[in-house]
């Protein structure tokens, strides 16, 4: 079967060019939640543990050229196990490419609680796809979550740093 390189040129150019055109939606408040499953990687249960949970942010989104910053706050709950469920509050940011499609990185630093009385700092890093149509968005997100050890071993001390690699879908509004 002989591919025609033409048709190909031509379809990664519309691909490209549908890619970059910039979404209506101009910058302004940003509320999204979040459904996710966790694979945990290391911690003080059993690894490979899988669990489920939900979470949401707001931000203000900051459109910069190609680009949209958007500084954020966010929650999240997850149950990795019986052991382990971390509720987390995260500031941070994200960073996509305006357009239909939306390529992002984001990253986040706050504090999570892992049990009733253990907790700790804690941050993520991952990188997401979004498909905006109008003042709607849905992507997918995959991203790298901890909860560090902390060197106080009173109440709410992690003696054991959590870590766990997270997928899900999420659904947001743009204002």
């Amino acid at each position: 079967m002989r591919r025609n390189p033409k048709l190909l040129f031509f379809v990664m150019v519309s691909i490209a060019v549908v890619g970059a055109l910039p979404s209506t939606a101009e910058a302004g408040l940003s509320l999204n939640a979040d459904m996710n499953v966790g694979v945990v990687t290391s911690g003080g249960g059993p690894l490979g543990d899988v669990g489920s949970g939900i979470g949401g942010r707001i931000g203000y989104r900051a459109n910069v050229g190609v680009f949209s910053i958007t500084p954020e706050l966010g929650g999240s709950y997850l149950r990795l196990n019986q052991v382990e469920t971390p509720m987390r509050g995260v500031v941070g940011a994200r960073v996509a490419l305006r357009g239909v499609v939306q390529p992002s990185i984001f990253a986040h630093y706050g504090l999570a609680i892992v049990q009733r009385d253990v907790g700790g700092p804690t941050y993520d890093l991952g990188g997401a796809v979004d498909f905006s149509a109008s003042i709607v968005k849905v992507g997918v997100h995959a991203g790298y979550v901890a909860v560090q050890s902390t060197l106080d071993r009173g109440v709410y001390s992690v003696y054991t740093p959590l870590n766990w690699v997270e997928l899900g879908m999420h659904a947001g509004l743009g204002f």
